[in-house]
């Protein structure tokens, strides 16, 4: 049996230790997200950059609900492997994966249907409308692909073998990166071309993450159809929350992009760039949520759960550490990255406004991501999602709506910080009550 190695030891350094190895890939991934748009900013195209804002927030969707099953994936499987049960943890391997293939089949179907509908409700037409179309058309069938990656990624970090995940996130980067200019300039095919080099990385991050769980630990078996429908419930029972949670956060970023398309292409095309500069400048943050979900599965299972609280404790801290720098580093560069990406009136205005005032706001952000992590882990994961929900809706559309009538298309970014604040406080002042109240009950 794997050893549960996050039952002892420096809470400290397995936080560190599993955020650091997830963010380098993550970030890697990420990374080669915003190299796309830097060399589609360089076709001086602003509605080129616009459409992979459009379709960003299309994928942003198909990648939460991902996030969403590997939160499945952190409860049952962490958990069996802090109880020392190997056939339980292989049995939740397969089962969850098998579970998450299915879903984002039938997901798929659907989105690639009604795919010209959906970029038109947020306000993309024209040619930002037929460029986002095909480069979403090219990479929505790698969804399961991008689903059973992460699976298997979410699989070593619960076994406690980081750097493997991070090994298969970082050589997809790498593919992704070697291959974009190849698509995009050599053979002349523009936004299809970033496209095609994300579908490859994504089967490149599928094959790392099946060699380490199939073959080297030998944790993926065959499904036990037996057991499987009874273990559906399970799984649903927190992988559907899980779900609405994540999906919550998209649907919220659907209504930002909706205001913002309002104002222009130009707007649109910051915003495109501010939505890929957010996860490479925060990856930390984002890769620190889902780091930590290992670290509680195994310690709650074992019913350690002062360490379980110290988890909470110590990720708030590094978290904030990381999240103050960053903002001040943004401050710092504005200037350079509006220029690495030859922004020029609106576009360059609305991401100076991120990097001078915005980007210190995520750390409400991060502290709801980690509030989040807590509560699925613990088995609140309806508290997650009333929570997640209530965020994405009183917590955006009102802000973004006040905000986008007062102050135009910047109003959109400072009304939805003020939403992040709100609710941050709130999600982490219900984490610190429930928390007190399983270790009054256990």
């Amino acid at each position: 049996m794997q050893q549960a190695k996050f039952l002892q030891g420096s809470i400290l350094k397995h936080v560190i230790t599993m955020s650091a190895t997830n963010a380098i890939g993550i970030s890697a991934l990420f990374m080669v997200d915003l190299v796309d748009i830097y060399f589609i900013s360089l076709l001086d195209n602003p509605a080129l950059v616009a459409a992979i804002g459009y379709a960003a927030a299309i994928l942003f969707f198909t990648t939460s609900i991902s996030i969403g099953l590997v939160t499945a994936n952190s409860a049952k499987v962490a958990k069996a492997i802090g109880q020392k049960n190997r056939q339980k943890a292989c049995r939740y391997i397969s089962h969850i994966t098998l579970y998450a293939f299915c879903l984002t089949t039938l997901l798929t179907l659907i989105l690639c249907w009604f795919t010209p509908q959906l970029l038109a409700l947020i306000g993309a037409q024209g040619l930002e409308l037929t460029e986002a179309g095909i480069y979403l058309r090219i990479i929505l069938p790698t969804f399961p692909i991008l689903a059973i990656a992460m699976q298997m990624g979410a699989t070593l970090r619960a076994m406690g073998n980081a750097k493997a995940a991070m090994f298969a996130t970082l050589g997809g980067g790498l593919v992704n990166a070697v291959l974009d200019p190849v698509f995009i300039f050599l053979l002349n095919m523009d936004l299809q071309g970033a496209a095609v080099a994300s579908v490859i990385s994504r089967f490149f991050i599928l094959a790392i993450g099946l060699y380490f769980v199939f073959f080297k630990y030998k944790m993926l078996t065959f499904p036990d159809f037996t057991l499987f429908r009874a273990d559906i419930k399970k799984i649903s029972h927190v992988a559907l929350p899980a779900i609405f949670t994540q999906i919550a956060t998209p649907i919220g970023n659907l209504y930002v992009t909706y205001e913002v398309a309002k104002f222009g292409t130009e707007y649109i095309a910051g915003w495109a760039i501010i939505g890929r500069l957010i996860p490479v400048s925060f990856g930390m943050m984002f890769a620190l949520s889902g780091a930590v979900g290992p670290i509680i599965g195994q310690n709650y299972g074992a019913q350690q759960f002062g360490r379980v609280r110290k988890v909470l404790n110590e990720s708030l801290k590094f978290m904030t550490s990381y999240t103050i720098v960053i903002a001040l580093l943004l401050s710092m560069a504005q200037e350079m990255i509006v220029n690495l990406f030859h922004a020029q009136n609106q576009t360059a205005e609305i991401i100076r406004i991120f990097c001078q005032y915005i980007a210190a706001s995520f750390l409400f952000s991060g502290i709801t991501l980690i509030a989040m992590t807590y509560l699925n882990n613990l088995g609140y994961a309806k508290y997650a999602t009333f929570l997640n929900v209530a965020k994405m809706t009183l917590g955006t559309i009102p802000f973004v709506t006040i905000g986008a009538f007062y102050f135009q298309a910047p109003g959109i970014l400072y009304g939805q910080a003020v939403g992040n604040i709100i609710f941050g406080i709130l999600s982490l002042l219900l984490t610190y009550k429930i928390m007190s109240n399983i270790e009054k009950t256990k």
